[in-house]
């Protein structure tokens, strides 16, 4: 026993102690939840003499699980069985194995993978007659796991006899999904998403089956409550039933997939879904709390900063992170003229490191949305700074970006093949291989460019009922405009014309579109914020040698990433860049989902805010943002005690005002920004000048004809004279 709570707090040792009955441990960011949890197993195994196979233990990643398995066998040695330390859906495909004969299903049942997901579709489009692309693939997927949502799919797919032809309707998307189910039933094969429907289906249907299996199970442990769905917490409930031994832990402040299922309120107000009337076998307990708030990772001032943000949001279980390091450099707030200033910044402190010593891979750069890297791949290529990206690939070679600037190479150059294949058919014209392969027989044949050669072979009989003559006509179009345009204006035309604007927003993945909108405002910005002339040759150009920089040393980097992609990671010094109101927290999300998008947008900002070990930099700077707004700072840096914070640069005053009212803006609350020195009209005081603008009282002082008024932002009554 001594060796296993060596080197544990008290705090730690308390959970690693407690393991009877129902515990809820609240684990702040780098507190050593996974050093607790193994430590616990062992604990168990040891001191209490429990066989492991009679020890569940729940995470949420198979990365999270190997790690877990190293560290119990280092303190238990390799012969244990460490197979019940998996994820939920490992579980529930040990528990299908023993037991999916009850549905008639085979052990050896197959669990679809995405590539198996993507053929099974391809056969239904093939026997629709519908052609498939990869975002309406994503978009089908989408659909069938909203579908499956509803249980009651289980009941027919368990069901050898079922008709399926009973299964009708007269939309489209539910014949694709109805086919789909079919084939994967007889293809004997269930996704990520059916192995818990089908395991809570079992358990509910053939009690038998979850009394084994609660007989066999004691101990359960869960990690990452937090991001856990109610559907999830049901079947984990279900088996805890009988021992009533279940030990979870997480932290609401770092709960970040509410948009995708994640209840944290399961976790918060965890007493009480225990007791939930929904369940058979009714609880009657209290489960004990255990607060863990000492942080190994972050210094004090890192620490400071995280908590006077998280304090800010409702939905949590109060507490603190503190830690007994001492030292450690305030967090540096930067804000900058442009994008070209902010990234300059960023590439000056690195290669400042790497000149004194230190490594590349000491500093990740974190970013809200994988759109915004653009600007930091642009920066770091033509400083020479090496990065990888994490979880994603580059800027630059994204699908849909590189789809529009083929689209530009072939109206700056129709003769330009390689840019012809890859958009004749993107969208879908119903121009096949068959049609694809005549246009390339002519070309070869006349010693033509593909575009040329569909000029000739676009009245033939093979190319009927295609859009071949609609694309031609968009692609000329676009070439007589080329030179009137502005590059800007050009791409926004070639959106339009060509279809592939509505292509994206069809297949309902938005992130597409915000990547295209990432590289209209960079050439925007570049066409009037830094005052140079672009030609869509130059830009072409520059795109290029953009793309073709290659730094050679790739083993010492900077790593760059989303923050949920960052989950789970730490690092020495840490960039948060793009802090701008619209982009973090982001606009989509707070229209969407209102205040509890902005909870779990501060939780997302929190979670950034404690990857960083050593140092922490917020970068932010003016343009152009999201939805034709100027930038301007995220709510989130005013969410924090200015004091905790080095301040470098100067954001303006009105700036600072206008930032307040697009925070309101986006969160749905409709404002009109105001500064000083505008003219205004009062519905009741008439005509009147704005002399003064009180932000901390959020107060305009207007001069009327009988005098100087303050009036209140929130007062509606005020409209803008022009």
């Amino acid at each position: 026993m001594t060796d296993i709570l060596k080197g544990l707090n008290e705090v730690q040792k308390e959970a690693v102690t407690s393991t009877e009955g129902f515990v809820r441990v609240i684990a702040g960011a780098g507190a050593g939840k996974t050093k607790a949890l193994t430590h616990r197993y062992a604990y168990i195994v040891n001191e209490l003499g429990i066989s492991p196979s009679n020890i569940l233990c729940i995470t949420f990643t198979n990365k999270a699980a190997n790690e877990m398995k190293k560290r119990i066998k280092f303190m238990l040695g390799e012969e244990f069985d460490t197979s019940f330390v998996a994820t939920l859906h490992a579980f529930c495909t040990r528990i299908l194995r023993e037991d999916i004969s009850k549905l008639f299903y085979p052990e050896n049942f197959i669990v679809l993978d995405s590539i198996d997901q993507k053929k099974i579709l391809e056969e239904v489009y093939d026997e629709m007659g519908i052609k498939m692309d990869t975002a309406s693939f994503k978009f089908m997927i989408d659909q069938i796991r909203y579908y499956k949502n509803l249980i009651t799919y289980v009941e027919y797919l368990s069901d050898p006899d079922f008709d399926y032809d009973t299964l009708t309707s007269d939309k489209k998307s539910d014949e694709i999904i109805f086919r789909y189910i079919k084939k994967q039933r007889k293809y004997f094969g269930l996704d990520f998403f059916d192995l818990i429907n089908f395991t809570i289906y079992i358990f509910r249907t053939f009690p038998d089956v979850l009394e084994k299996w609660q007989k066999h199970l004691h101990y359960i442990m869960v990690d990452e409550f937090q991001d856990i769905t109610a559907k999830e917490f049901k079947l984990i409930r279900r088996i805890s039933e009988k021992n009533r031994n279940l030990f979870v832990v997480g932290d609401p402040d770092q709960n970040i997939y509410e948009w995708r299922g994640a209840n944290m309120s399961v976790l918060v107000d965890f007493e009480d879904w225990l007791n939930n009337q929904c369940f058979e076998n009714q609880f009657d307990i209290k489960c004990k709390d255990i607060i863990m708030s000492e942080n190994y990772r972050s210094t004090k001032p890192i620490l400071a900063v995280a908590n006077s943000l998280i304090e800010k949001n409702n939905n949590r279980v109060k507490k603190d992170l503190f830690t007994q390091k001492q030292g450690g450099q305030t967090v540096v707030y930067y804000h900058a003229k442009n994008d070209k200033e902010e990234i300059k910044f960023i590439c000056e402190k690195i290669i400042k490191h790497k000149e004194s010593g230190g490594k590349y891979a000491d500093f990740a750069v974190l970013y809200r949305s994988n759109y915004v890297s653009r600007f930091v791949e642009q920066g770091f290529l033509n400083a020479n700074v090496p990065y990888v990206i994490y979880g994603g690939i580059g800027f630059y070679e994204r699908a849909e970006i590189k789809d529009v600037i083929s689209y530009m190479r072939l109206v700056n150059n129709t003769d330009d093949d390689l840019s012809f294949l890859r958009v004749i058919n993107t969208p879908r014209r119903k121009i096949g291989k068959i049609k694809i392969d005549i246009i390339k027989n002519y070309a070869k044949n006349n010693g033509t460019s593909l575009y040329n050669a569909l000029t000739k072979c676009v009245c033939l009989e093979a190319f009927k009922g295609c859009k071949a003559k609609e694309f031609l006509t968009s692609i000329e179009e676009l070439k007589e405009q080329a030179d009137t345009l502005s590059v800007s204006e050009l791409l926004q035309k070639i959106m339009k014309l060509t279809g592939y604007e509505l292509y994206i927003r069809e297949s309902g993945d938005i992130e597409r579109l915000d990547n295209v909108s990432e590289l209209l405002r960079s050439i925007v910005t570049q066409e009037t914020e830094f005052g140079e002339h672009l030609s869509l040759a130059n830009f072409l150009q520059m795109i290029t040698l953009l793309r073709d920089s290659d730094i050679e040393d790739k083993s010492d980097c900077v790593k760059i990433m989303t923050v949920h992609t960052a989950k789970g990671l730490e690092f020495d010094n840490v960039f948060l860049v793009g802090l701008t109101e619209g982009i973090f927290p982001s606009a989509r999300s707070l229209e969407e989902r209102k205040n509890d998008a902005l909870e779990e947008e501060r939780r997302l900002c929190f979670v950034a805010i404690t990857r960083a070990k050593k140092n922490l930099y917020f970068t932010e700077s003016e343009g152009f943002g999201v939805k034709g707004y100027s930038k301007v700072p995220s709510r989130f840096l005013f969410d924090i005690d200015k004091s905790l914070l080095d301040m470098v640069g100067e954001v303006p005053e009105d700036i600072k005002v206008q930032s307040a009212y697009q925070a309101r803006e986006f969160s749905g609350v409709k404002v009109t920004i105001y500064k000083k020195g505008n003219q205004i009209r009062h519905k009741v005081f008439g005509e009147g000048i704005i002399e003064d603008v009180d932000e901390l009282t959020k107060t305009y002082y207007i001069r009327f004809v009988n005098g100087v008024k303050p009036i209140n932002f929130n007062y509606t009554g005020l409209s803008h004279i022009f």
